[in-house]
């Protein structure tokens, strides 16, 4: 829906058994994962820590020119790297967000005992001020039962809601709310179709007056709850719509003797006031030492040379003195390539052969002669 490439689905399989699946996507020599800022975590599924690094070294041999993983845990990281290494790839990793997650054990109480208290008392503070505004309820629709219900709790209503509060405000501004795009507003669909199905997706609403006033779209195994979505509605900002359902959710999750409650996504000042833990997520490229790998290699490098140059440019463009000495020599600048507003701006064109050399002694007679 969202990328390119072939899908291929790596196996690892043991007396005629499957061990462990790896999706990748391959185009053009190139070997990747297939994910983008939607997703969370990407690796393999696998039965033990051998087969998940087997699949992981498929997915290294797999590209001929290129190898690109993200969205990986530290420890697949880890083992792609000494994979890599090993098998004499140029290998570079690179940390794409730390995301926060609570690590549950005893209780939710003991749990916010260890919170600041001034987040603790102001979270209190604001409970209160929310339900003398009126009436306050939390609902959370889950299991595979939220797939056949009917009326205002069937999937279809839900999703609206969800998608409808999870848009206001600065998310539909920026364009990256669900319904800003209406690929992402169907791929969350199906994601949620198949999620009900199998008794993994959990919608949750804050209501107040029966207004819904924050909403969170979440998948929740027996291990974990990950919290894809969330939105509130800016209108109630004063109240805190948003840290309520957290903490509501996250006892919840405290209840239910899960393991951890994931945010997802990176680590706001917000979550952080949940929890001090994060998991590292990585991003790892690899060249093979080949003909193909070292040609794929140097192009990348010319690219980021080029894309340095353009920001270097970028900011000479803005700096006083180039700015002064436009002024002076007008439209020549930006045809000289220095950019900024008005001007042409540079471009770094494909490599040519070699200027013809030019005889300094017999040049500079030339413009003697041209002065004449």
């Amino acid at each position: 829906m969202f990328g390119s490439g072939r899908p291929t689905i790596l196996q690892v399989r043991r007396d005629g058994r499957l061990a462990g699946v790896l999706p990748i996507a391959r185009r053009n020599g190139r070997s990747s994962s297939i994910d983008n800022w939607h997703s969370f975590l990407y690796g393999p599924l696998a039965e033990d820590a051998d087969a998940a690094a087997e699949l992981i070294e498929q997915a290294m041999r797999a590209g001929r020119m290129t190898v690109e993983l993200g969205h990986l845990r530290s420890a697949d990281a880890d083992v792609a790297m000494g994979i890599a290494e090993k098998g004499g790839f140029t290998v570079k990793r690179s940390v794409m967000q730390r995301s926060p997650y609570v690590a549950i054990s005893g209780t939710f109480e003991d749990h916010m005992a260890g919170r600041a208290s001034r987040f603790t008392a102001r979270l209190r503070q604001l409970r209160r001020k929310l339900d003398k505004a009126g009436d306050v309820s939390f609902e959370v629709h889950d299991g595979s039962a939220i797939s056949t219900a009917t009326g205002s709790e069937s999937l279809d209503t839900l999703l609206a809601e969800t998608f409808r509060v999870e848009g206001l405000g600065w998310k539909s501004q920026n364009g990256t709310a669900i319904l800003s795009d209406p690929r992402t507003a169907r791929f969350y669909t199906e994601v949620a179709r198949w999620a009900a199905r199998e008794g993994l997706l959990s919608i949750a609403l804050l209501r107040l007056s029966g207004r819904v006033i924050a909403a969170e779209y979440a998948l929740v195994d027996g291990r974990s709850h990950y919290g894809l979505k969330v939105g509130f509605d800016p209108e109630f900002r004063t109240f805190g719509p948003g840290f309520i359902l957290a903490n509501e959710l996250i006892a919840r999750s405290f209840d239910r003797g899960l393991e951890t409650f994931e945010f997802t996504g990176s680590a706001t000042e917000e979550k952080m006031r949940w929890t001090d833990e994060v998991r590292e997520i990585a991003h790892v490229r690899a060249f093979p030492a080949t003909v193909a790998g070292n040609v794929a290699r140097l192009g990348r490098a010319g690219v980021a040379a080029t894309r340095r140059a353009r920001t270097m440019t970028g900011r000479l463009g803005n700096a006083p003195a180039v700015a002064a000495l436009r002024s002076k020599v007008g439209a020549r600048i930006g045809h000289a390539g220095i950019g900024g507003a008005g001007t042409t701006p540079a471009v770094v064109p494909a490599p040519t052969p070699p200027p013809e050399r030019i005889d300094v002694p017999q040049q500079r007679e030339k413009e003697k002669v041209a002065k004449r």
